[in-house]
């Protein structure tokens, strides 16, 4: 049975504007665990979402899967879990809301897939990464094959691929996986200040940005100004008009 099961999975917490859901045990990623925090990304997608909803833990070992409950698992159940797997991230990516990982501690295979998954991430300095599978002679099965080869280069993703290397935060940072390192404990509140810089601009427009970004990024360039086109036109009306009047009025007293 997948260890600390009985334990609370996650909590929920508002500031302000911004949400920050944090994972309450190890092995985070373990079948139940997956599913609640799909549920938890799915359902403030839904309601009143936030303007930037950040994702941390209390646990160094929160962001990993757990290798006990994969070890003796069945092909059929395989395909179960890697499919969860999809859904979170997908769910992430869908979300109307930029979702921000701070990592303290391990993010190694599915949990590296799902700092991945995430539109940005920060990382304590004694965070490390990993796509580590293939030591178990497995693969990622989280999106991490694609995802990686995106955020860091299709290269430097086979050699950690093909390596099953971990890499330090610093090394992280330089490869691109990352956006920042902070001190030990500090990443979640560098987190919240990055919220706080969105926070700052269009809710509207950031939600439309991240589609944009998300549905361009499979398709070629006329098609993705195509979709731009549909886009760009919604943003227009008083919202979008008392910003710009707002910044003309600050342009004219510079």
């Amino acid at each position: 049975m997948p260890r600390d099961s009985s334990k609370r999975k996650l909590t929920m917490d508002r500031e302000g504007e911004v949400g920050i859901l944090t994972l309450q045990r190890a092995f985070s990623l373990n079948s139940e665990g997956k599913i609640a925090l799909t549920e938890a990304i799915v359902e403030l997608s839904n309601s009143d979402s936030p303007r930037a909803l950040l994702l941390n833990a209390l646990d160094p070992r929160a962001f990993l899967v757990d290798v006990e409950e994969l070890a003796d698992m069945q092909a059929s159940n395989a395909r179960l879990f890697s499919a969860a797997g999809h859904k979170l991230a997908q769910a992430i990516e869908q979300a109307p809301f930029p979702v921000i990982a701070a990592v303290e501690g391990q993010a190694l295979g599915g949990g590296c897939e799902l700092v991945l998954a995430c539109d940005l991430a920060v990382a304590g300095e004694d965070a490390t990464f990993g796509q580590i599978e293939a030591l178990g002679g497995v693969m990622p099965g989280f999106g991490g094959t694609w995802r990686l080869a995106r955020r860091i280069g299709y290269q430097r993703a086979l050699e950690m691929l093909f390596t099953a290397t971990v890499i330090g935060a610093h090394t992280a940072l330089s490869y691109g996986l990352i956006l920042e390192v902070t001190e030990r404990g500090k990443s979640l509140e560098s987190a919240k200040v990055l919220a706080e810089r969105i926070s700052r601009t269009s809710k509207a427009s950031i939600s439309a940005i991240k589609l944009a970004a998300s549905v361009g990024w499979n398709l070629p360039p006329t098609a993705a100004d195509a979709f731009e086109e549909v886009l760009f036109p919604t943003l227009f009306g008083p919202e979008q008009s008392a910003r710009m009047h707002a910044y003309l009025k600050q342009q004219e007293g510079d």
